[in-house]
């Protein structure tokens, strides 16, 4: 008894492996692509984090003045105590190539927040999910797994405080470590 019939439709066959290959050239195409700023700042929290980076152990105008040696641009560690924060130091770094600077904080809980400060303007950054206005500066929230991170710009550096805390938390660190600079 022969059939003419074929075991099975091609039609569904040939559409699942057509959207399997859209997905594996998609993976693809995604390893290629630039992460961004929020992803090179998280990664250098997380490193921070994990303990693989050593700071220089100095205090804010110190720190300043060594980390600026190495940056195209002068850069202002700022200085939260009034936040509960202290500077436990910080060193060059590199966030996706380009040089910048890192300052490490610790609150009596021992929450960690970070500093960073690189030669570029708010334009590098993709779209943020929430940005905020206060006192003529323009903030620009990031949030990447359990941390937030909040962009603003002063002069010709990027400044960013990275922290695993409630967003509002780290907005008012934001709002400290930006006090007194010029928008």
């Amino acid at each position: 008894m022969s059939s003419d019939r074929p075991l099975a439709n091609a039609g569904p066959i040939l559409f699942v492996a057509g959207i399997g290959l859209v997905a594996v050239v998609g993976l693809v195409l995604s390893l290629f692509r630039d992460p961004g700023l929020p992803s090179y700042v998280q990664d250098s929290y997380m490193r921070v984090a994990g303990g693989l980076v050593t700071p220089d152990r100095v205090e804010a105008a110190a720190l300043s003045a060594t980390l600026s040696r190495a940056m195209p641009a002068p850069v202002r560690v700022p200085v939260l105590g009034a936040q509960h924060y202290r500077l436990d130091g910080g060193t060059n770094v590199t966030l996706g190539g380009t040089p910048a600077a890192l300052a490490i904080y610790y609150n009596p809980q021992r929450d960690l927040v970070t500093w960073h400060g690189v030669r570029a303007t708010t334009d590098v950054l993709p779209p943020a999910p929430e940005q905020r206005d206060v006192g003529g500066r323009r903030y620009f929230l990031h949030y990447k797994a359990t941390t937030t991170i909040v962009f603003w710009q002063e002069g010709a550096i990027l400044m960013a405080i990275t922290a695993a805390l409630p967003a509002e938390h780290v907005m008012a660190i934001a709002l400290a470590a930006s006090a007194g600079a010029r928008p």
